[in-house]
């Protein structure tokens, strides 16, 4: 998605003045790590709802211009729950952190510093992880600058050998250049991981079904959508176009008929949305095929959650 000159990527590799590596985008659930990553890397590639949990796996966003290669890894909002599928997410999170350069954890500032943030900045800030962290203090067009201050000192306070601390607003754009700036200097000098077209690891299966569950959360309420996800059963290729056939699982029988809606309008109106969304990151035409099955307790079973990749 970024427009640069391989030879200029050569040059800087033939020089060693390239850098490259992993950043892992930490915090709690809906503090923005999606939409930064999103923001950087310039297409969606991790859906993006006001709900927490939506992000349920690790996913890959890179970023490459002619001096260096990003690769974030974007991951669960690290939360408290009960079901296989919350401790995987969170054990995901801190296996991602464990194997990244750097450490960018992220928090919203224009909400308190409540106790489950104030917990993960101390877990990180005790050096038993040895990559340099930076904090980012996202939303803060959302804030006064006065008000602004004393967060950051409070951070300071709390983690006094973190690498920086930086300001932003994903959604804006604001202070994200100078963000990617001190990532960069903490990254190692050596050449790109991935081919500089890239800008996620993520198959256009895979994101079908991401682009689907988005909108399943966009459009229902309460517990449903932390008790739904999408199964791509088929995927393929009709000449200029997409075929995709997707089940939408959902966990109790009630939850059926609440999400294909009266006469199916609701379930309609979310094949819809979701197929509008790939046609533009894709560029081409997709035929998309919508069915719910019901699963009682998918979320609590080892098999399933695997078979989904969760």
């Amino acid at each position: 998605m970024n427009q640069h000159s391989h030879e200029e990527d050569r040059a800087a590799d033939a020089r060693g003045d390239f850098r490259c590596g992993t950043v892992a985008l930490l915090g709690r659930p809906n503090v923005g790590k999606s939409t930064l990553m999103n923001r950087v890397i310039g297409a969606k590639v991790a859906i993006v709802t006001p709900k927490p949990q939506t992000t349920r796996h690790r996913i890959l966003g890179i970023y490459t211009d002619e001096a260096r290669q990003i690769v974030f890894v974007d991951t669960p909002g690290i939360h408290k729950g009960r079901a296989r599928l919350n401790k995987n997410m969170v054990r995901t999170a801190f296996a991602a952190a464990e194997e990244a350069d750097v450490l960018v954890i992220m928090q919203d500032v224009s909400r308190p510093l409540d106790a489950a943030t104030r917990a993960l900045i101390l877990r990180f800030a005790d050096g038993s992880l040895p990559q340099p962290r930076i904090h980012v203090l996202n939303k803060v067009d959302r804030v006064r600058k006065d008000a602004l201050l004393p967060r950051l000192d409070e951070l300071r306070r709390l983690d006094a050998n973190a690498a920086a601390w930086v300001p932003v607003s994903a959604k804006k754009g604001e202070q994200v250049p100078a963000l990617l700036d001190e990532i960069t200097r903490h990254l190692p000098a050596q050449p790109p991981l991935y081919d500089p077209d890239w800008f996620t690891d993520q198959s256009q299966r895979q994101l079908a079904a991401e682009y689907v569950r988005e909108q399943v959360f966009l459009a229902m309420q309460q517990e449903i959508p932390f008790q739904t996800a999408v199964d791509v059963e088929a995927f393929r290729e009709e000449g200029e176009r997409l075929e995709i056939d997707a089940v939408i699982l959902v966990g109790a029988e009630r939850h059926k008929p609440m999400l294909i809606g009266k006469g199916g309008e609701r379930l309609k109106m979310i094949g819809t949305r979701a197929r509008e969304g790939l046609e533009r990151l894709l560029g081409r035409r997709v035929r998309l095929h919508l069915w719910v099955k019901v699963d009682p307790g998918w979320f609590d079973k080892p098999a399933k959650l695997h078979e989904l990749g969760l």
